[in-house]
C-alpha cells in the first residue's frame, strides 16, 4: 500500500478541515440539503486522496461528520456508514456514498407521494423552517390536484424560512410569507388547515425541528389542526450514537448583538417535540411512533 507524502497529508487535513467548517457554519440549509452537499465535498476529498490514506481519511470524515451536525440524525447515519468502511478501496466508498444519495432521493419521492392525498381539500397549509422533504412534497401534492396556499413564516434568526418561500414561488402554488408571530396568530385564529414540518432527527420518541415546533404543535393540538412530521428514516438516530446526540447553543450574535453582563441571549436551532403529538410522521417506511 502506498504511503501519502507529507504534501498529501497536509493538503488532506486542510481539505478535510474547510469541509467540516463549511458543514458546521452551514445555518440555513435543512439537514438533507447539508448531507447532500456534505457527499459531494467528501466524494472530492476522496477522488483526490493517496490510496494509502484511506483508513485515515474516512475515520477523520467518520467522526468529523457526527462533531459538525450533532443535532442531525442523516449525518450519524452517513457516519456509521463510512466507519463501517474504514479499510475499504476507494472506489468502494464512493459507491457507497453514490447509494446513500440516491436513497435520500428515493426516500424523500416516497414520502411526497405519502403525504399528496393528507392535503387534498386543504385551503391554506402551513410549513416551518427550511426543509427539502416538505418543499418536494407540497410541490408534488399541487403537480398532482391539491389546490391551497402556504403560509411561510420567516424562521428566525437566520430566516431560513425566506429559501423555502422563494422555492415555492418559482412554482404556481400561491405563498403568503410572514413573521413568526403572525404565523402563531394565524394559527390559532383557525385560519390554517394542515401544517408540514420536516424533522432533523427522530431520537427517544421525540422529531427534532426547528425551535418554535413545540409551540405550533401545541396549538394545533388545542385547534385540532392537523400536523404532519416528514422525515426519512436516514434520519433515525443509531442506537450507538445516543449518547453523542445533542442540540448545541448557536453565536448569540445571531439573535442580538447587544452586549451588557446582565443579558443571557438564547439561541438554540433545534427543539424536541414527542411523536405523540403529530397528527403522523410520515417518513419512507411505516409510521414513527
Amino acid at each position: 500500500m502506498t504511503k501519502p507524502s507529507r504534501k498529501g497529508h497536509l493538503r488532506l487535513r486542510r481539505d478535510i478541515a474547510t469541509l467540516f467548517r463549511q458543514l458546521r457554519n452551514d445555518n440555513t440549509s435543512g439537514s438533507s440539503e447539508i448531507a447532500s452537499n456534505a457527499i459531494r465535498r467528501i466524494k472530492s476529498i476522496v477522488g483526490c486522496a493517496d490510496a494509502g490514506a484511506s483508513a485515515h481519511l474516512f475515520t477523520l470524515i467518520s467522526e468529523g461528520l457526527v462533531s459538525a451536525q450533532p443535532s442531525m440524525g442523516i449525518m450519524m447515519n452517513l457516519a456509521d456508514g463510512i466507519a463501517a468502511m474504514t479499510y475499504a478501496p476507494h472506489k468502494d466508498m464512493l459507491s457507497y456514498l453514490d447509494g446513500f444519495r440516491a436513497a435520500m432521493e428515493d426516500h424523500a419521492r416516497v414520502i411526497a407521494r405519502r403525504t399528496a392525498p393528507l392535503l387534498k381539500g386543504r385551503d391554506t397549509v402551513m410549513t416551518y423552517s427550511s426543509s427539502s422533504t416538505v418543499l418536494e412534497s407540497l410541490k408534488y401534492a399541487y403537480r398532482n390536484g391539491a389546490r391551497f396556499k402556504v403560509a411561510v413564516p420567516e424562521s428566525r434568526p437566520m430566516n431560513e424560512g425566506k429559501a423555502m418561500a422563494a422555492g415555492l414561488s418559482k412554482t404556481s402554488i400561491p405563498v403568503l410569507y410572514m413573521t413568526d408571530a403572525a404565523c402563531m396568530s394565524m394559527l390559532a385564529a383557525g385560519d390554517i388547515d394542515a401544517v408540514l414540518i420536516g424533522g432533523d432527527a427522530i431520537h427517544m420518541g421525540d422529531l427534532v425541528c426547528k425551535t418554535g415546533s413545540l409551540a405550533i404543535a401545541a396549538l394545533c393540538k388545542a385547534g385540532k389542526v392537523p400536523l404532519y412530521g416528514l422525515c426519512a428514516t436516514e434520519k433515525i438516530v443509531p442506537r450507538r450514537f445516543n449518547g453523542r446526540f445533542v442540540i448545541v447553543d448557536r453565536p448569540a450574535g445571531e439573535v442580538s448583538d447587544i452586549k451588557n453582563s446582565s443579558l443571557r441571549i438564547a439561541n438554540r436551532y433545534f427543539e424536541r417535540v414527542p411523536l405523540h403529538m403529530f397528527t403522523r410522521v410520515v417518513t419512507d417506511g411505516g409510521e414513527q411512533s
